[in-house]
């Protein structure tokens, strides 16, 4: 079950695919004399404006903007200008369509007094009326136009003095419509990848279009020079006056550092802190040495003292003393008296001159030695006092020495920071004195940064308007929206415009074509059959010979015959039916359209001609009420008298019993009924009879409308024949299928 479904959603969606392009070229080759109508229209519009139009010729000239432009020296800083950079061409393409450039062109060109500039002096409209009129040398044309006008128009004010124009508005003006013109003209186009730039003028004249091309070119590279001319002379003056201000400064700060100099009598800050430096070390090494040996003369002296001074043994035992070459010496001088009395002694006796005069040089010596001691113990005293007298004065010379070093720190800081700011400006002097030198000597340096490449010439053949192109494109777009709004205009409608429509549209089946017959508002039965109305006829009777084959077993005596709206020929289609099946039958045509019979006025009877309505209500004889059409075998029942309840007539037995009696006289009979979407007479009919032919007129009702008036029938159970395609044109391609497929003859 569900292999099924999907197999039928498939061939649905195959189905929903599918496109009917057939179906669109009908309903387009049924368009097709509108569409050439509304296409030859817009040809001729576009012609005549082409026709009308003057002829713009174009000249383009090439530029070549250098990106890297010849500078005598570096002062890029000064344009400001960085052609590296990828925006630069893109900004010289705008400048180059800036108004100012188009504004020199037109004052070099004197473009404001060329014929192809020159604006009107009044509006088309205006200059229309004044053609129209004469005027004389002194009047004002505008008040002869407005005093013919007043005639016409009696509104119009009497005095009518409109102020004068504003001369310096008027100027203004123009010289902006002018910018605005020569811009609309003028096209900037960069070459993609390269450094080239197309500049091209529109004009009706070749020679003024190459002219302005060009003179744009030149107007740009002048531009260009005298932009750079100036942004120099500019930095020149501000360089100029921003030097004065550097040199006065730079002399105020030398002024400052030499009175600096002059009040700390300085002659060289690094050679007086250095000398000062370099003593303050000394000092601080001799102070170190003197410490040294005064503190090793403290502890000498403190040793002596502890030893005590007459104590000879125990300082002989120092080696501060026993080390003194003077002890030394009269150590020695000891041992060898010493000696001496030693060696007499063993000769000589203690009285003996010798052995005394020995003694007495020992003693001496002795003696000599001890002298020598005290005076070593007192020289170490004097020594110690000088030595801490010297430490003492280098320590007060060291202080001093120091307090001059931070006061010739403190002066050299001072000293520095004004030596600093001398050589800051003058540094800054000098970078402006520079500056300023490059930028005199490229003052007059007048090398382009743009060039010609190639020059614009006069062109040989228009630009524009493109006349064939135009017409291609005007025949090509109106045949397009020609076909579209034929396409939306059918898809809106809605209606049944061809015979397969019937069928795929309706899901109906078509009985015939009937094409459109003119009848001047009557029913005619020598028309019908006259050779002029040869292939109206033969269409009725291929719809009769339809049906009578589809009824060959069941007979089918009674027909109705309905349609959708009024309007679609239902009365007319029935009349023609009828005289085509009375060439082979007795036919009884009834009109039960009751509540709007036209059939007695279109057969030119009297408005009292008796009818249904008589034959009904048992005024009249069915006899009365029958009108037999002359030389056919067709009768025709009108509606007869007017009623109030239309539907109620048609609903009696009485009218059932009367058709009854009728198809005992008749082979066939067609009954005309009123439109089944507006009232339900149709309805009640159509279960009465055996056979039911609806008819619907070309491009009249909209097709929902149809199949809701055929669903309504269906659910009475009426038994629909067919569909008759009424008043179908005989140019259209459904009529003329129709026709050379049953050789319905000539129309």
């Amino acid at each position: 079950m569900s292999n099924m479904a999907i197999k039928v959603d498939k061939d649905l969606f195959a189905q929903e695919k599918d496109i009917d392009l057939g179906q669109y070229f009908k309903v387009l080759w049924r368009y097709k004399w509108p569409i050439i109508l509304f296409v030859t229209l817009v040809t001729g519009a576009v012609t005549f404006f082409l026709m009308n139009t003057d002829p713009y010729y174009r000249s383009s000239g090439r530029l070549l903007i250098e990106s890297e432009q010849a500078k005598a020296v570096s002062i890029d800083d000064v344009y400001g200008l960085d052609s590296s950079r990828k925006e630069y061409l893109q900004t010289q393409f705008e400048i180059i369509k800036s108004r100012r450039l188009a504004e020199r062109v037109i004052e070099r060109l004197n473009l404001i007094v060329h014929p192809e500039f020159v604006l009107p002096k009044y509006p088309k409209w205006q200059q229309w009326l004044l053609d129209k009129v004469e005027t004389a040398p002194n009047q004002d044309p505008m008040e002869v136009v407005r005093a013919q006008l007043q005639q016409y128009l009696y509104w119009l004010p009497v005095d009518w003095n409109p102020p004068p124009p504003d001369p310096v508005k008027q100027l203004e003006q123009r010289r902006v419509l002018l910018l605005n013109e020569f811009s609309s003209r003028l096209s900037i186009s960069p070459v993609p990848n390269t450094q080239l730039v197309d500049i091209s003028f529109y004009a009706k004249n070749p020679r003024l279009a190459a002219l302005v091309a060009n003179t744009m070119g030149d107007i740009y590279i002048e531009n260009h020079l005298d932009a750079k001319l100036n942004v120099t002379r500019k930095a020149s003056q501000w360089l100029s006056a921003r030097l004065d201000e550097l040199l006065v400064g730079l002399r105020q700060s030398e002024e400052r550092l030499q009175r600096f100099r002059e009040t700390e009598g300085l002659l060289e800050i690094d050679g007086t802190v250095g000398l000062v430096s370099r003593e303050m070390s000394e000092l601080t090494a001799q102070l170190a040495m003197a410490r040294q040996r005064r503190d090793d003369a403290r502890s000498l002296l403190n040793l002596v003292r502890r030893k005590g001074a007459d104590s000879i043994e125990d300082l002989d035992g120092l080696t501060e003393i026993s080390g003194h070459r003077l002890i030394q010496e009269m150590q020695k001088s000891e041992v060898a008296a010493s000696s001496n009395v030693a060696e007499l002694s063993k000769r000589y006796g203690p009285k003996h001159n010798k052995m005394i005069a020995a003694k007495a040089q020992l003693t001496e010596v002795r003696a000599n030695m001890r002298s020598q001691v005290r005076k070593l113990v007192q020289g170490i005293e004097q020594e110690y006092t000088t030595l801490n007298a010297s430490a003492q004065a280098l320590e007060r010379q060291l202080e001093r020495a120091k307090t001059q070093y931070q006061e010739q720190s403190r002066v050299e800081v001072q000293y520095r920071e004004l030596q600093r700011e001398v050589e800051s400006n003058r540094r800054i002097y000098e970078t402006f004195l520079n500056r300023m030198k490059e930028t005199g000597a490229v003052a007059d340096f007048n090398a382009a940064h743009a060039r010609f490449t190639d020059l614009a010439e006069p062109a040989l053949y228009p630009a524009k308007p493109k006349k064939k192109m135009l017409l291609i494109i005007a025949v090509m777009a109106s045949t397009i929206f020609g076909c579209v709004v034929a396409l939306a205009h059918n898809a809106l409608t809605d209606t049944i415009t061809a015979g397969e429509q019937v069928e795929t549209k309706l899901a109906a089946k078509m009985l015939g074509i009937i094409p459109l017959q003119k009848t001047k508002g009557r029913l005619d039965a020598s028309h019908f059959f006259s050779n002029d109305a040869n292939s109206f006829a033969e269409a009725w009777r291929t719809v009769r010979t339809g049906y009578l084959l589809a009824h060959l077993d069941d007979g089918a005596k009674l027909i109705c015959i309905t349609s959708t709206v009024p309007g679609e020929g239902k009365s007319t289609s029935s009349y023609n039916f009828s005289l085509a099946l009375s060439q082979l039958e007795k036919v009884l045509l009834i009109e039960a359209d009751l509540r709007k019979p036209v059939l007695a006025g279109s057969l030119q009877l009297p408005s009292y001609q008796p009818g249904l309505s008589n034959l009904i209500a048992a005024t009249h004889s069915s006899n009365d009420c029958v009108y037999s059409v002359p030389d056919t075998n067709l009768d025709v029942m009108v509606a007869g008298t007017p009623v109030s309840n239309p539907l109620e007539v048609l609903a009696s037995p009485q009218f059932k019993s009367q058709l009854e009696l009728l198809s005992q006289k008749y082979d066939r009979i067609i009954i005309d009924t009123a439109p089944v979407d507006v009232v339900s007479d149709a309805l009640v009919v159509s279960r009465l009879v055996q056979s039911t032919i609806y008819v619907v007129k070309f491009g009249k009702a909209r097709r929902e409308l149809i199949r809701r008036s055929l669903t309504r029938l269906f659910a009475v159970h009426a038994k629909i024949d067919g569909i008759v395609l009424n008043a179908v044109p005989k140019d259209q391609a459904t009529y003329k299928r129709y026709k050379s497929y049953y050789g319905t003859g000539k129309s």
